[in-house]
């Protein structure tokens, strides 16, 4: 995949999402609507080296306007943010540190809000408009920050089903640490269950996906994916067409832990070859913005 590196100042990030603290931001690529787009560990850790080098803070491997998928990696407290109308879900792949949320932001702190320590293998949701932060870094803290407008013209409709843990807050954020993650993956093992929806926005979910076979292939016409594997192994195939529940004329790639895909609307994909059991993160978020 060639990458062209794009900078864009900070005026223009925040009105994307982005802002206070985050400086510039260097965009790899624009998020595409014919293709995937895969980013191996190897591909993560070799961005964290570049930008190591560079002290950057924030890298945007993916640009799709509505959405975004970043790293974030520093070193010290952060000045603290809000995005007023941006949600955010983190994946927390290096180091530690301390966030806090909620309060009100004076001279760049947060006053009043609450704090929690955050780790590797850790996913943390922040709604739109709520102050947050990040101190008491253990040498450096990296997550992944897969980023959604959520000013959308018609607000959507929440879906309904078996298995919705909880309807996306508004005023408060959502820790769900590995303990917590670890103990999902065992109850959908003793219901043989293969998905888990924890948040459900409307417009965007945030999902555990967890099988032991291939999965008939799938289309999302209006809906695009952020898939973030945690456990396990398999085959990626995306791409060509659908026929009888398979993947004719695709692309094909094994896809381990630590790698990321990015997956656009109306793309067919699915999983096969799977060695045992392959568990991943996926963030899904609409994209028929204005219908």
């Amino acid at each position: 995949m060639t990458l062209a590196l794009a900078c864009i100042g900070s005026a223009q990030d925040k009105k994307k999402g982005g802002g206070g603290g985050e400086g510039r931001v260097v965009i790899l690529e624009k998020a595409p609507t014919d293709r995937a787009v895969t980013i191996p560990l190897e591909k993560l850790n070799g961005y964290y080296k570049d930008m190591d080098e560079k002290k950057q803070q924030t890298l945007r491997m993916v640009e799709g306007g509505r959405f975004n998928v970043n790293i974030r990696r520093i070193t010290n407290a952060e000045t603290a943010l809000i995005h007023p109308d941006t949600a955010d879900v983190w994946v927390v792949v290096e180091g530690g540190g301390t966030l806090t949320t909620g309060g009100t932001v004076e001279n760049g702190k947060i006053v009043g809000g609450e704090s929690h320590p955050v780790k590797v293998g850790d996913v943390e949701f922040i709604p739109a408009a709520l102050p947050h932060g990040v101190s008491g870094v253990n040498g450096n803290i990296t997550w992944l920050n897969l980023r959604f407008d959520t000013n959308y013209l018609s607000p959507g409709t929440s879906a309904k089903g078996d298995y919705v843990l909880a309807s996306a807050p508004t005023d408060h954020a959502v820790s769900i640490p590995l303990e917590k993650l670890s103990g999902y993956f065992k109850s959908m093992d003793a219901k043989k269950q293969s998905t888990l929806r924890m948040l459900e926005g409307g417009r965007y979910n945030v999902n555990i996906r967890r099988i032991t076979n291939a999965e008939t292939a799938l289309v999302h016409p209006d809906t695009a994916d952020v898939w973030v594997v945690l456990e396990g192994g398999g085959t990626l195939t995306t791409g060509g067409k659908l026929a009888n529940g398979k993947i004719e004329g695709g692309e094909s790639h094994t896809i381990k832990v630590g790698d990321v895909e990015f997956i656009p609307a109306g793309l067919p994909h699915g999983v096969s070859g799977v060695t045992g059991s392959i568990t991943w993160l996926n963030v899904r978020y609409d994209t028929n913005y204005d219908k």
